[in-house]
C-alpha cells in the first residue's frame, strides 16, 4: 500500500474537485444504511479519503463515535457544499488516522458498523481487508461496502486494445469472488449485487485527467512504462473520436454482511499495535506529511 499512499497524498488537494463518482456512489451506500436495523455506537469509515462523507455519517448517527481511516486521509474534513453555514458550525469533526486497510490499528470488536466506499480496487489483498474488518467489528456488527467489478472501464480498455498490449486498468474482482471472501472471513448471510452505470465525459482526456486526480493510476505489472508520448495520445484520441462524448462503464458492486463468531486466528506480529477507539474522540491522527 505504500505506492497507493503516495498517489493518494499527491492527489489530496485535487480529490474533492474530481470526486463526483465517489460522492454519487457514497450516496447510494448511505441510502442502504436505512435498510439495517442497527443503531451503532461506534462507526468506522474505511477509505475516508478527504473526509467527503464523514460529516454525513456523523449527521446520520449523531450520538455515535465516527472515525475515518485511510492510507492518506486528507485535511481538513470537508462538509457537503449544500449544508448551510449554521449547520457547518455545529457539525462535529470526526477523528481520522492513516493506516493500511490490510492491518487496522484497532482492538478486536471496536466498531458496530464499518462502511467502505470504493476502496477495495486499491487493495492488493481484499480478503485480508475483509478479515481485518471482521476482527474490528463487534459480534452482530454490520459491514457495508462498494467496489468496482471487472467490467469497469471496459470501453477505455477497448480503445487501448488497438494501440498496444499493455495493461491499462486495475485488476478488479468479480462479485461472486468477493462474496466467497466475505464468507471465508466470518461474515454471515452476505448480500451482494451489481449494476452497470455509465459515466459520461467530454472525451477520453477528461476521463484520464479525473483518474489521475483521484489517484486511480495504473500500478499493475505489464502497464505502459513512462509517460504517454504525443503520438500515443493522438492515437487514443483517434480511437475514440467517433463519438461526441466518451462514456465508460462503472460496474458497481454493493455488498453487506453481518459479523458472525470468528474462528481463532494466529497471533498478530510483534510490530502490530492497537489504538483504543475512545482515545480518538475529538482528535485527528494521521501521521501524514504534506510536501
Amino acid at each position: 500500500m505504500a505506492l497507493v499512499r503516495r498517489h493518494f497524498l499527491r492527489t489530496a488537494t485535487s480529490f474533492d474537485k474530481h470526486a463526483a463518482v465517489f460522492e454519487t456512489v457514497g450516496d447510494r451506500l448511505r441510502e442502504r444504511l436505512g435498510l439495517l436495523a442497527i443503531k451503532p455506537a461506534r462507526v468506522l469509515e474505511l477509505g475516508c479519503r478527504s473526509g467527503y462523507q464523514l460529516a454525513a455519517l456523523q449527521h446520520r448517527y449523531p450520538d455515535a463515535l465516527v472515525i475515518g481511516a485511510d492510507p492518506a486521509p486528507g485535511i481538513p474534513a470537508r462538509l457537503p457544499r449544500s449544508w448551510p453555514n449554521w449547520l457547518r458550525r455545529q457539525a462535529p469533526t470526526p477523528a481520522r488516522l492513516a493506516c493500511d486497510p490490510h492491518g487496522l490499528p484497532f482492538a478486536d470488536g471496536s466498531f458496530d458498523l464499518v462502511v467502505s466506499n470504493l476502496l477495495l480496487p486499491w487493495c492488493h489483498s481484499p480478503h485480508r481487508v475483509f478479515e481485518e474488518v471482521a476482527r474490528v467489528l463487534s459480534t452482530e456488527g454490520a459491514f457495508l461496502f462498494t467496489s468496482a467489478g471487472p467490467d469497469t472501464l471496459m470501453e477505455y480498455r477497448s480503445a487501448w486494445a488497438g494501440i498496444d498490449r499493455h495493461i491499462h486498468s486495475f485488476g478488479l474482482i468479480d462479485m461472486h469472488d468477493l462474496g466467497d471472501m466475505l464468507l471465508a472471513s466470518g461474515f454471515s448471510a452476505p448480500v451482494l449485487d451489481r449494476e452497470n452505470l455509465l459515466v459520461d465525459y467530454p472525451d477520453v482526456s477528461a476521463l484520464q485527467a479525473e483518474l489521475r486526480q483521484v489517484g486511480a493510476v495504473n500500478v499493475a505489472n505489464g502497464r505502459r512504462p513512462g509517460l504517454m508520448g504525443s503520438s500515443v495520445r493522438r492515437a487514443l484520441q483517434a480511437a475514440t473520436a467517433d463519438c461526441d462524448r466518451f462514456a465508460v462503464t462503472l460496474e458497481l458492486i454493493q455488498g453487506h454482511g453481518w459479523k458472525g463468531e470468528l474462528r481463532t486466528r494466529g497471533r498478530r506480529s510483534e510490530n502490530a499495535f492497537s489504538v483504543p477507539v475512545d482515545s480518538l474522540r475529538g482528535s485527528w491522527r494521521s501521521g501524514v506529511s504534506h510536501d
